[in-house]
């Protein structure tokens, strides 16, 4: 029970006593007048109740108007308002702070880790399979830069700049697989015969590793002009012959 509430009390005790002693002599003087003893209960309850309502309609009508007003006109003066502010900072209880949290909170213990829950390192396996993955995929794109570097060096005499960047194109699809999807044919200057076609074919199929049949039928799809009247067969068969006088040597890249 707080200090407010305990003067609440005190005060409403102080006006019932009141009230009751005045009742007691609105009785008493009742009596004196020769009335009986109800006539005068009912004069002691009637001035009890008329009084206790009067002291309610007065404290309400202070407290709402009267009171405001008396506090606005006091607060003009700087003493009173200093001391004000004393009484409400004293009567706000005291938040405690993170910090003070933070240092009653007693310690607390987290819990270790599981073994499922621990990062495992890398097994010895998938070390070594990445590494070896890392190295194959560097040597393939290794071998397909030297391919590339070959067929721009011995075809750009031949041809133009964009059949020239169609093919160097048709060439890095074949070397990660044996068909194309779509093939517009390039075209190549006149001193190229059938068999430099095939020479050219051979030696870029023989860098990627790829079968006869498979260099045959991509060489006759991409140069259908100058292989018009090859047949794969045919062009399977002879691409590594030497016979004939040809600009486009057998060479072995790797």
């Amino acid at each position: 029970m707080n200090q407010k509430t305990i003067e609440h009390i005190a005060l409403y005790s102080l006006v019932l006593v009141g009230t009751l002693i005045v009742g007691v002599l609105a009785r008493q003087f009742v009596l004196s007048k020769g009335a009986d003893d109800f006539s005068s209960s009912v004069a002691f309850f009637a001035t009890v109740i008329v009084l206790m309502a009067i002291y309610a309609s007065l404290q309400t009508t202070f407290n709402q108007f009267l009171l405001p007003r008396i506090e606005a006109f006091l607060l003009r003066f700087s003493a009173f308002q200093t001391m004000k502010n004393h009484n409400d900072t004293a009567s706000v209880p005291e938040v405690p702070t993170i910090k003070d949290l933070n240092q009653a909170t007693p310690d607390v213990i987290e819990p270790t880790p599981t073994t499922e829950e621990a990062i495992s390192e890398p097994s010895e396996y998938e070390v070594m399979r990445t590494n070896a993955i890392a190295k194959q995929n560097h040597a393939i794109q290794t071998r397909l830069e030297k391919v590339l570097s070959y067929t721009k060096q011995t075809m750009v005499p031949y041809m133009s700049e964009e059949d020239l960047n169609r093919l160097c194109t048709y060439v890095a699809e074949y070397s990660t697989g044996d068909t194309l999807q779509k093939i517009s044919p390039v075209k190549v200057d006149s001193q190229l015969k059938s068999i430099d076609i095939m020479h050219f074919g051979w030696n870029i199929g023989k860098a990627f590793g790829k079968k006869r049949i498979n260099t045959a039928t991509f060489i006759k799809n991409v140069f259908a002009h100058t292989l018009r009247d090859l047949e794969i067969s045919t062009i399977e068969r002879k691409m590594s012959h030497t016979e004939s006088e040809c600009e486009i040597k057998l060479y072995k890249l790797f």
